[in-house]
């Protein structure tokens, strides 16, 4: 088995490319499912995967929760009884393992901005270090990207409590309404 990318942002939501090897192809894979177990120290999720040709699956990467290296392993799952009594999964609504390989999740800038803006709502004086993005010029297609990966790096993060977009109340005591995050242009 080889993954493409062999690392995602901690958000996930990138698709993960499986090219399986001829030893992970079923000889008669019409009622074989595969599915990818990312196991990591704190937490496991299993997700299932679309067959995009013979040998090639895709998969939504998962969330997770810490940067780190946790194994994927590539499992199948029979829906139908095997009449090869050397198959590893031999029986309907059987799992067996079939490759492993370690996968990275990191943090990236989206996610750096995302902590960034968290940390700073409500400030007056919060956005001024986001202004220096317009000086850099980028490109209108990469903000747009950059745009979809802090949306969900947003929705990933785990925020403090009583966190508002806005700030505390007493921030906007001021009765002005506070800058909206596409105030920044790109």
């Amino acid at each position: 088995m080889k993954l493409n990318p062999q690392q995602a942002p901690l958000y996930g939501r990138c698709v993960v490319t499986v090219q399986l090897s001829d030893e992970e192809l079923a000889a008669d894979d019409r009622g074989v499912d595969y599915f990818l177990l990312f196991a990591g120290s704190t937490q496991r999720h299993l997700t299932s995967t679309l067959r995009s040709s013979h040998d090639t699956l895709q998969a939504l990467c998962p969330a997770h929760d810490c940067c780190e290296v946790v194994l994927v392993t590539l499992c199948s799952a029979t829906q139908t009884p095997s009449r090869d009594p050397e198959d590893p999964a031999p029986c309907p609504g059987c799992v067996a393992p079939l490759a492993e390989h370690r996968f990275s999740f990191v943090q990236d800038l989206a996610f750096d901005m995302a902590q960034f803006l968290v940390s700073t709502a409500g400030r007056a004086d919060g956005l001024d270090g986001a202004l220096l993005l317009d000086e850099c010029q980028i490109p209108v297609q990469e903000c747009e990207r950059l745009d979809e990966n802090l949306a969900l790096a947003l929705r990933h993060l785990v925020l403090p409590p009583g966190w508002s977009l806005m700030g505390s109340k007493q921030a906007n005591s001021t009765g002005e309404p506070g800058k909206p995050l596409h105030a920044v242009p790109c």
